[in-house]
């Protein structure tokens, strides 16, 4: 954590418990009915988390919508779409057949999800209700999947997955602003399941410690295990690999909530990271950033560049710009992470959507 964020956060502490008491005083008015809750036409699952960002929602989502597809089920996504321009929406940024919008539109998770996803439509918009209500009404969804809604409270979902980082629950301890808690930690009642993700960074002994810290916490409710698994390799160019065939020397960047993660997966493969820059969450690259990011790898000795795919879908128009103008520009190669949660997590799927077995 930087010195200039750890300022900010002590100098918004005195203000935590009173956001964390209006967040319960919200809660509770939901639970009680007295702020409405709308239901869409079809079974709506939920994933979240407490923490700001970095617990890997959208692979979630991804491995979720990839599961319902193959149990013979039509999902789709319906995301706030944050850091683009939908407003209350709703805005189609994936019909399904092909993805309509950009990244600068939708918000750079939502296309890459619907890239992820090629044949599930994808949705944005602050109104989640007219979003999934679109979905089901023009675009035949069946389930819809939830993305970053866990504090989304006006839409009934059916099932709520919360996702808390394995190593680190509940990050710094303190609800926003002294802290990246969206909301106190009491809230964790309300998930019909919880995950526990990156579990891949713990040994066996640690990840069952976890698992046991959290079941006492909210023993009435089921723990799994996700982990965060490297599955194929893409160049910009399009060539593919897989992750174990990549250079041994890279340089990586990317801009993600949790960039330590990202990069211990990289080093994970065996790879030696000569450099790595992490920018802000969201960051909206600019053609002197790849510019800038290639000279420090050449200079570091990196054989190419490697980063994400939510860091793919905004870099791309910029990489063949620099290619049509720089005769040898280093090549970025693309991770693509897959989540993978314990098979206890589609046992509960199947039992509360009535989806039949494999």
């Amino acid at each position: 954590m930087n010195s200039t964020r750890s300022m900010l956060l002590m100098l918004g502490r005195p203000l935590s418990p009173a956001y964390g008491t209006l967040m319960k005083i919200r809660a509770w008015a939901y639970r009680n009915r007295y702020l409405s809750t709308k239901r869409l036409p079809c079974p709506v699952i939920s994933v979240g988390n407490l923490c700001l960002g970095g617990t890997g929602k959208s692979p979630h989502v991804i491995t979720i919508g990839k599961w319902l597809k193959d149990q013979g089920v039509r999902p789709a996504v319906v995301s706030r779409g944050y850091g683009g321009r939908a407003g209350r929406g709703p805005l189609v940024v994936s019909d399904g057949g092909r993805v309509r919008v950009s990244p600068r539109e939708a918000g750079d998770e939502p296309v890459m999800i619907a890239q992820s996803l090629p044949e599930v439509p994808v949705v944005v918009g602050s109104d989640r209700y007219a979003g999934g209500k679109l979905a089901v009404e023009r675009l035949g969804a069946q389930i819809i999947i939830l993305d970053d809604a866990f504090q989304h409270l006006a839409l009934f979902r059916d099932i709520d997955l919360l996702l808390l980082p394995a190593g680190r629950f509940f990050g710094t301890q303190w609800v926003f602003p002294g802290g990246d808690l969206r909301e106190p930690v009491s809230s964790i009642s309300r998930a019909t399941a919880i995950l526990l993700t990156r579990a891949e960074l713990l040994s066996a002994a640690d990840q069952e410690m976890a698992r046991h810290e959290i079941q006492k916490m909210v023993p009435e409710r089921p723990v799994f295990l996700s982990e965060m698994r490297a599955v194929k390799s893409l160049s910009m160019g399009g060539e593919s690999e897989t992750p174990e065939m990549l250079p041994r020397h890279l340089f990586a960047f990317c801009a993600l909530a949790s960039p330590e993660a990202f990069f211990a997966t990289v080093e994970n493969l065996g790879i030696y990271l000569r450099g790595k820059v992490a920018f802000p969450d969201h960051y909206p690259y600019r053609p002197g950033d790849l510019k800038s990011l290639m000279m420090q790898a050449r200079r570091l000795g990196a054989r190419a560049l490697v980063t994400t795919d939510k860091d793919r879908v905004k870099i791309e128009p910029i990489w063949h710009e620099l290619v049509a103008t720089d005769e040898s520009p280093l090549p970025i190669w693309v991770l693509e992470i897959e989540a993978r949660p314990e098979e206890g997590l589609w046992n509960i799927l199947r039992g509360q959507l009535d989806i039949g077995g494999d």
